[in-house]
């Protein structure tokens, strides 16, 4: 490869690309690679990784640290076979752990995203990174209860910056402090006293329906057992 990139660097190239096609690395080999093509030569070094093992991204990232200045990227990691290194993913990991600037918006992936979605013809999966529809979604339950007191607890990436907002959903997972604030947006309050018995039919629902429970369900339940709309009271 050395040999390759002299012959390469004397011819009058001015960049030398590097491409794992076969998807065959690691990130430990890669950023080895690049420490000693960087060492070798004063071109410009690009990687293109493919994701046969899911390591696309990764070597991408391993690929920069060891000195390539240019990345082959695609939005949602479309590419050949299991695709390649994902855009949104990249210029995300590159600017929060590697503090570097892509000149990509962060607020426009979400659009961009579902533009090239509709393109393809490929849905985007619900638990993609960044983009998917669940990636600032929670559920369990003792998630829900440390995100409510200080969104930093399970949230390294704040959805703000993705143009994106924060879910919490009602499912078998949900504890008490799900319930809770699922109440206080429906403009309800509830005796402390009844939320385990609410939650307990809120993980029923969601086990029998294998859905989320909504509002709408919620509101659902609590009409459904007396006991449960003695405690309740409309508070707005």
């Amino acid at each position: 490869m050395r040999r390759a990139v002299d012959a390469a660097e004397q011819a009058g190239a001015h960049r030398f690309r590097f491409a794992d096609t076969l998807g065959v690395l690691d990130p430990f080999r890669t950023y080895s690679l690049f420490r000693r093509l960087r060492a070798g030569t004063d071109m410009e070094l690009e990687f293109h990784g493919h994701d046969d093992l899911g390591l696309a991204t990764a070597n991408t990232l391993a690929a920069v640290r060891g000195g390539a200045g240019h990345v082959s990227v695609c939005v949602l990691g479309l590419g050949e076979r299991a695709g390649n290194a994902a855009l949104e993913e990249v210029v995300t990991a590159l600017a929060l752990l590697a503090g570097q600037r892509t000149g990509v918006r962060a607020k426009r992936l979400a659009g961009l995203a579902d533009l090239v979605s509709a393109a393809a013809r490929r849905p985007i999966p619900t638990g993609k990174a960044i983009v998917g529809a669940s990636a600032f979604t929670h559920e369990s339950g003792i998630h829900v209860s440390g995100l409510l007191r200080d969104p930093a607890t399970y949230e390294n990436l704040k959805p703000e910056r993705f143009g994106r907002t924060r879910h919490i959903v009602l499912g078998k997972h949900s504890g008490r402090a799900a319930i809770a604030h699922a109440l206080d947006a429906l403009g309800m309050a509830t005796d402390p006293h009844s939320l385990p018995a609410l939650l307990d039919r809120v993980r029923a629902r969601a086990v029998a329906t294998k859905k989320t429970v909504t509002g709408a369900d919620l509101l659902e339940l609590l009409l459904e057992d007396a006991d449960c709309t003695g405690p309740a009271r409309a508070t707005g």
